[in-house]
């Protein structure tokens, strides 16, 4: 039997790989029968090796240093099975490799680079990053529509969006993949206001918007409070037909929880024909929001009544739910279950919500017995409950304490320093407060509200709105009438 025949019989089985040794069956016979020199059949085991779950990037790097000549496909399959590992760093290594084999190297082409920058953003790798990009342009590769969008994601990952901006607006055709890059990278940047513009930039630019755009303006929508605007894009999400995409769905969920449209988004709920655990956890997480422990220890039983197990992040709404609703017993038991019921090791999080309760109930001592027994490191969000709850209930000793910790966590944020102060100045101890506000900076607090339809922003001690004087002499007219409550 000749090798042509030997492949065609070889070929249809390595397409049914499914585990490392029936993988390493077909690879020592490729070898014996002398088809380890065929393109075809090493660009099979090395995508199943690269990428599948079940591979092995190891293997997958000593068979290919055993090939005379890798072609383009090979190394692309390397580059791209470590941009999406847990070593992203070795991506740019065997980018290195390539570009640099026997001294000649192997130029890169346009698959190359969005793997590279996949790496580059996982890694936030600014100068890394910008190295590849000139590398981009000097093969004059920009204008490839996956390598621009590639950009996109790289830049605002690492928080440069006014660059970002640039590139986008310097494209000659903006494609829908490239709206979206840019739209997520304002909402990830927590910009979500420009996110709505470029939105609107691109309904106007007669782009169609997909799920992922949709996904992006609702947690846009979420983060400003804009419900009406959320609204439009639930009936915009109907109308285009993405009623029934799960993600979509979530999100607009989490949108009406946020702009505290509790019953829109307990109805969006009840009506999604398929609920992930995410969907449920996300509901959960609405119900904390708004005080329905009750509603979410509910949502939990169901949520187990049709097989869906609850993960961390599920236990971590259902303890806030529990906190947030004074629900104490509630909450101590979830704890204790999740642990021992469904073998969830807690987290920070975990631990935080626990304080927080525990905290809110006058338990302090409680709570700070739970951080000492504490197997990982508390983080500040843990020691700024406790030292919150001190000085409700008036335990200035362990506020100290707590406050202490909290300073060397981070010494530099403004917030905590004024905690700290807060602590010294219930204790009367007036030169400390000094010193410690002398060089504070606290930045300004926001907030936004949607009234008829308009959505506004609110700075601490803003004078710039153009009702301000209206707004302050009605709060002022408020505090007043509160006082005599």
């Amino acid at each position: 039997m000749g090798i042509a025949d030997r492949l065609r019989r070889c070929l249809p089985m390595l397409d049914c790989i499914t585990n490392m040794l029936h993988l390493q069956q077909l690879h020592a016979h490729i070898i014996k029968t002398a088809m380890d020199t065929n393109p075809l059949a090493l660009h099979k085991l090395l995508a199943f090796l690269s990428i599948a779950d079940n591979g092995d990037l190891n293997y997958a790097c000593l068979m290919l240093t055993h090939v005379e000549n890798p072609t383009h496909f090979m190394w692309n399959t390397i580059i791209r099975g470590f941009s999406q590992s847990q070593e992203p760093e070795k991506a740019l290594l065997w980018y290195s490799i390539m570009t640099n084999k026997g001294g000649v190297g192997v130029l890169p082409d346009k698959f190359t680079f969005p793997f590279l920058l996949k790496a580059c953003s996982r890694l936030l790798d600014l100068r890394t990053g910008q190295q590849v990009h000139c590398q981009i342009v000097k093969l004059g590769l920009l204008l490839d529509l996956h390598v621009e969008s590639s950009l996109l994601y790289f830049y605002t990952s690492c928080g440069e969006l006014d660059l970002a901006k640039t590139i986008f607006y310097g494209l000659g055709y903006r494609s829908f993949v490239t709206w979206n890059s840019m739209i997520s990278g304002c909402v990830r940047s927590e910009r979500w206001r420009e996110a709505l513009r470029i939105f609107c930039q691109m309904r106007l630019d007669n782009q169609s918007p997909d799920q992922f755009s949709l996904v992006s303006v609702a947690s846009a929508c979420a983060n400003i409070g804009a419900v009406f605007l959320g609204k439009w894009v639930h009936g915009l999400a109907c109308r285009s037909g993405f009623c029934e995409v799960v993600p979509l769905g979530n999100a607009l969920v989490d949108m009406y929880g946020k702009c505290g449209s509790f019953v829109d988004a307990c109805k969006l709920f009840d009506e999604m024909a398929v609920r992930t655990i995410v969907s449920w956890s996300t509901m959960i997480d609405v119900c904390a929001m708004h005080g329905r422990g009750t509603h979410a220890l509910y949502l939990l039983n169901e949520m187990k009544r049709v097989g869906i197990r609850p993960d961390d992040m599920t236990f971590t709404s259902i303890l806030c739910a529990c906190s947030h609703s004074g629900l104490l017993q509630e909450g101590k038991m979830w704890f204790d279950r999740m642990i021992r019921d469904y073998g969830v090791e807690p987290k920070v999080q975990h631990y935080g919500c626990m304080v927080e309760l525990l905290g809110k109930a006058g338990q302090i001592e409680e709570a700070y017995s739970l951080i000492s027994e504490m197997p990982i490191e508390p983080d500040a969000a843990v020691w700024r409950s406790l030292v919150g709850a001190c000085l409700f209930h008036g335990d200035l000793k362990l506020a100290e304490i707590a406050a202490g910790r909290l300073r060397l966590l981070d010494p530099d944020d403004a917030g905590d320093l004024v905690m700290l102060s807060n602590v010294f100045a219930t204790s009367e101890r007036w030169g400390d407060v000094e010193r410690l506000r002398r060089g504070a900076r606290k930045s300004f607090g926001y907030s936004f509200i949607e009234v008829n339809n308009v959505v506004h922003e609110f700075v601490t001690r803003d004078t710039s709105h153009p009702q301000a004087c209206s707004i302050y002499l009605l709060m002022d007219q408020m505090v007043g009438q509160l006082r005599w409550l």
